[in-house]
């Protein structure tokens, strides 16, 4: 019986070492209770039977005896935050525990009971960055994280693909959806959390047909009562544009009189641009959030990035409702809409997250403002960049107040759609000797 004890010990201990070594690296956390999970990246090291490494900005103390695990989550300062245990092996693990939720006056802690899972951190293919040729064959009029994934991709890749216009239009003319902003995507990036930063390089954004539409009436948000009231419309008027994509110059189809000389230079840009916005809220197309959605800035061009916070593993990106043209605000509430050839490159900014959505051009640093008015989004816009400049650049209050207030510049860039939009700016020729 003591020779059987004796091997069963040694099994186990093989067993666990063999396992230690397997459980080493990174994971991905998730923790989950009333139903709700948060998500956390995990380093995991082992020596024998002992663990050790970070869950999050928690040190994780553990041990290994078998196939069952017992993680002590302690905060910077020595206090434990978490215990867990679990059953693991080199691929995945889970279990259940309980996790600080609060502290109270004197120092006690409510405990929250919870489940948990750590899986591993998809690792790139060999070879480098791919590009990747995505054709959409199903189109999304709404934002959701519970939209089917379109397609898996790791930071560095690149997706060519293409959207159809705002009204469900291809580059044929072909319908492929009712209308609405039909969205490309979503694009699910590997290894993206939340507490994260997308980022979207704009590589091209290019006409694949040669006709456009807009509207042909001013947004009664953007006028006075009394000028929406006296204006007098023709339902008659052509406002379709034929784009020529040699010259680089969009005209109208069916002119009148006046209007038969003008010529609109083309700058193709993409209107909506988004990631899912987070838990479970959805939106329509047309709308706008701190996830993005419909910015409508005629600046998000070929060459620009933008940044966009992670809500949900893989951030889950969006894009559609490309224009050939569009003044500021898009007045009419379709401006030279068309469908486009897109390629973008994904990157993250691994745990730190941006409020709302971000751009840089070769020119400017943009942060978006987005709100119910144009004061609040004004405000919006105006904060966001100004921590923008004081965490990238080192700048204190008075430094960023003097240097905005010489250089900043906004633009409005959606007055007629659910949410205002204004873009607050700076040169980055400005920025430069700062850096």
């Amino acid at each position: 019986m003591k020779r059987i004890n004796g091997m069963l010990w040694a099994a186990l201990l093989l067993t666990t070492n063999l396992l230690a070594g397997g459980i080493s690296g990174e994971w991905v956390a998730q923790v989950t209770s009333f139903g709700e999970p948060q998500y956390a990246r995990v380093a995991l090291e082992t020596a024998g039977a002992t663990i050790s490494g970070s869950w999050a900005e928690y040190k994780v103390d553990g041990t290994l005896t078998g196939d069952h695990v017992t993680f002590s989550l302690l905060s910077s300062d020595g206090k434990p935050v978490g215990t867990l245990t679990g059953v693991a092996s080199a691929a995945k693990m889970s279990g259940d525990g309980t996790m600080a939720l609060r502290r109270r006056a004197g120092g006690a802690a409510d405990k929250l009971s919870v489940a948990w899972k750590l899986e591993r951190i998809p690792q790139p293919p060999s070879g480098g960055p791919k590009t990747w040729t995505y054709n959409p064959k199903v189109f999304y009029s709404y934002y959701s994280a519970a939209t089917p994934v379109a397609l898996k991709i790791f930071p560095g890749d690149t997706v060519r693909t293409w959207t159809v216009d705002s009204g469900g239009l291809g580059p044929k003319m072909e319908r492929f959806a009712r209308g609405g902003n039909p969205e490309t995507g979503p694009f699910y990036i590997e290894g993206a959390l939340p507490g994260d930063t997308l980022v979207v390089k704009l590589d091209k954004v290019r006409l694949n047909r040669d006709t456009a539409r807009q509207g042909n009436r001013i947004n009664p948000r953007a006028v006075t009562p009394a000028y929406a009231t006296a204006a007098e419309y023709s339902p008659d008027f052509n406002s379709e544009w034929k784009l020529d994509r040699e010259k680089n110059i969009a005209t109208l189809a069916h002119p009148t009189e006046h209007m038969k000389n003008l010529q609109v230079p083309i700058v193709p840009m993409v209107g909506c641009l988004a990631v899912a916005p987070a838990g479970d809220e959805v939106y329509r197309s047309v709308d706008l959030g701190p996830f993005g959605g419909n910015l409508d800035y005629n600046q998000n061009i070929e060459g620009t990035t933008l940044y966009f916070p992670v809500n949900h593993p893989g951030a889950l990106f969006f894009l559609g409702d490309a224009h050939a043209a569009m003044g500021d605000g898009e007045l009419t509430g379709g401006a030279l809409e068309t469908s486009m050839d897109v390629e973008f490159t994904v990157g993250l900014i691994k745990n730190t997250a941006t409020p709302a959505p971000r751009a840089e051009t070769s020119d400017y640093l943009i942060s978006f403002g987005i709100a119910g008015s144009v004061p609040e989004a004004i405000q919006n816009a105006t904060s966001q960049l100004a921590d923008w400049l004081k965490k990238d650049y080192k700048l204190n209050d008075n430094e960023v107040a003097v240097l905005l207030g010489a250089i900043l510049k906004y633009d409005i860039t959606e007055m007629v759609d659910p949410k205002y939009d204004v873009v607050a700016k700076v040169p980055k020729s400005a920025m430069a000797p700062l850096r």
